[in-house]
């Protein structure tokens, strides 16, 4: 909604546009703020949690830039149409996606670590998945790969350390982070998809640093067909040949982990040359 108004100054008319949607917005945020505070008094203990994470997100209204107006007004939708203990986890789930993309603090990264612990990382990753969704305005999913991105950034782990809130525990927050990255990196693929495979270092540096969600997720497919294939063993060389070590250390995180989950299911057995790949991540 805008209002268009006239006005003079040196002698000329001149007209400014305000639009009112953001405190629009604004205001929806307060009530629904004010309807979560009081939910809170009435769940149960395991749910607190959960919604100060949604109430911490609320809070930041002001801070939500203009291009990601759309999606903030879709997590409003979402938070005002589910109701019930239920579906706390979800809210909790999307709002803390949100977060991540569009503001990155520190709290956000505490959230995701705490949400990872008392949901558990898959089940977390598939609510994030699933009610994340709705919150994206293209099918390349540029909301959640600016919250992955979040996840494996090389200076988290300095700025959890430098931060009050998180220095306590900055490892604990920044180890889950990564795990909470792969997890949601893999939800939705299909073991069957296929990519023209990477053959050099300036095409995973590209791909790392411009893809998106949605092709990474094609080329983890790959990786999570057969994790201990030669192209798996390649995309951890080209890592490395890429000359930026964080950027390997998470590449080779997220293939460890993707043959631990094989390993569990009884898809292929874990090598022992293998396992020291999380120790040099």
């Amino acid at each position: 909604m805008t209002i268009t108004m006239r006005t003079r100054a040196s002698g000329t008319a001149a007209l400014h546009v305000i639009d009112l949607r953001p405190r629009a917005m604004a205001r929806r945020a307060t009530v629904l703020r004010e309807q979560l505070v009081a939910r809170r008094r009435r769940v149960a203990p395991g749910h607190q949690r959960p919604l100060e994470i949604v109430l911490d997100v609320l809070d930041r209204t002001a801070w939500v830039p203009a291009p990601d107006l759309d999606a903030w007004e879709r997590l409003l939708d979402l938070v005002e149409t589910h109701d019930g203990a239920h579906s706390i986890p979800a809210v909790s789930a999307a709002s803390n996606l949100f977060g991540l993309a569009v503001f990155g603090d520190v709290l956000d990264h505490a959230a995701l670590a705490d949400l990872a612990e008392h949901l558990g990382g898959t089940r977390l990753a598939r609510l994030q998945h699933r009610h994340g969704a709705p919150l994206e305005g293209h099918a390349a999913l540029p909301l959640t790969s600016r919250a992955i991105r979040r996840m494996v950034s090389a200076s988290l782990g300095a700025r959890l350390a430098a931060d009050p809130l998180t220095e306590h525990r900055a490892d604990q927050i920044d180890h889950a982070s990564l795990r909470a990255a792969q997890a949601l990196l893999v939800q939705g693929t299909d073991r069957t998809w296929t990519v023209p495979v990477l053959d050099s270092p300036e095409e995973l540096v590209d791909i790392a640093s411009h893809g998106t969600v949605v092709e990474w997720r094609h080329h983890i497919a790959m990786v999570m067909a057969d994790p201990w294939s030669p192209y798996t063993a390649r995309v951890v060389d080209l890592a490395e040949q890429a000359g930026d070590s964080h950027a390997a250390a998470v590449i080779a995180v997220v293939v460890d982990l993707c043959r631990e989950q094989a390993a569990e299911v009884g898809l292929a057995p874990l090598p022992r040359e293998i396992g020291g790949l999380v120790a040099v991540g």
